[in-house]
């Protein structure tokens, strides 16, 4: 989204069951504090998920693959064709949850195929991708929030940050997400309330997606403003982070040269500017061209770019998982460092590292 506004243990008894429901308020492990409680309380109203037969509502419970089918079904009212039958074959029709999990692989929130892993603890990365698919929620990839344990590599990448810039997962921004814990009972009532009160207020049309700025507006809340950035802070900060990485491999950590940082910075606002990301600029030419129209002497350059990140450790995690960026930033040849860092009109970042040899 654009600024401002990536299987489980089947227990004894289901998550949904016949047993009467009781309500969070008189489920004894759950006090009025905690807070889940208002989501227990709203979705065990709605008859989505139960307490046990002796009053209580075992929060920290892992919900597996089976369970958490079953209560997002129930909860956006999914229900399978007569015709469609799923190719998974370890579970069978008699399984409580069949009809649930058979209903959303139809949609396609669940891949078809030979195993289902009904018994298997759900993590929160599949939780965010259950949810955004369950909930037609448009994912973007304007990178607003970002998690340090969760890469675009990630194939849940899109629905968890997209979720938590949403507010339906509140992990803090920058910290971790930890995308393959397992859910308990206590974090699926959350989820499943907060995504259930965004869908509502999308029905009543007080949220809406701007297709023009790419984002999901609220028209109950004022248009949010840019955040203030230091754009020479976050330059410097991905040199700090290139020499950890070059520390951790044993690399004599890179000299940061001003004059350098003064090209990278005029590349980045050029890209930003002119909306282009190449490493030819149609301002500057190749790197070659740009370094020689600045009167910049070398022996050796390289040059990193990338657009969308968020923060300065982001970028240059990413850097690292391409062999092409990571030569770059490990080549023992180069002796010195510059960075820039600049922002489009709609507040999409462009980062650009320099490295050269004198």
């Amino acid at each position: 989204m654009k600024k401002y506004i990536p299987s489980l243990l089947l227990t004894a008894t289901l998550l949904i069951s016949s047993q009467p429901t009781a309500q969070a308020a008189s489920f004894t492990d759950v006090p009025p504090a905690h807070w889940a409680h208002k989501a227990i309380d709203n979705i065990s109203t709605r008859g989505l998920i139960n307490g046990y037969p002796d009053g209580t509502y075992r929060l920290n419970e892992p919900v597996t693959r089976a369970q958490a089918a079953k209560v997002v079904a129930l909860a956006i009212n999914a229900k399978p064709t007569a015709a469609f039958k799923p190719s998974f074959q370890d579970i069978s029709p008699s399984h409580g949850a069949y009809n649930h999990i058979r209903a959303l692989t139809e949609c396609g929130i669940f891949t078809d195929g030979d195993k289902f892993h009904p018994n298997e603890p759900l993590t929160r990365a599949q939780m965010a991708k259950i949810l955004a698919l369950g909930y037609n929620i448009i994912v973007d990839d304007n990178d607003l929030i970002t998690f340090q344990d969760v890469i675009k590599l990630n194939q849940n990448y899109g629905y968890i940050t997209t979720l938590a810039e949403l507010g339906i997962t509140t992990t803090s921004p920058g910290g971790m997400y930890k995308p393959n814990d397992i859910v308990t009972r206590a974090h699926m009532a959350a989820f499943i309330d907060r995504a259930t009160n965004f869908d509502l207020e999308r029905e009543k049309g007080v949220i809406y997606y701007d297709k023009a700025r790419n984002m999901y507006m609220d028209k109950s809340k004022p248009d949010p403003l840019p955040p203030v950035v230091d754009d020479q802070d976050n330059a410097l900060k991905t040199i700090d982070f290139v020499n950890k990485q070059r520390k951790q491999l044993g690399a004599k950590e890179l000299i940061q040269d001003t004059n350098l940082s003064k090209i990278a910075k005029a590349k980045a606002e050029d890209m930003a500017k002119n909306n282009y990301f190449d490493h030819k600029s149609p301002t500057y030419g190749t790197v070659d061209e740009m370094l020689k129209k600045f009167n910049y002497k070398w022996t050796a350059y390289g040059e990193n770019i990338a657009r969308g990140y968020i923060a300065p450790e982001s970028v240059v995690k990413e850097w690292m998982l391409s062999p092409t960026h990571r030569a770059n930033i490990e080549n023992n040849t180069f002796t010195h460092i510059g960075s820039g860092y600049a922002t489009d009109a709609e507040g999409k970042p462009y980062w650009v590292n320099l490295f050269s040899q004198k």
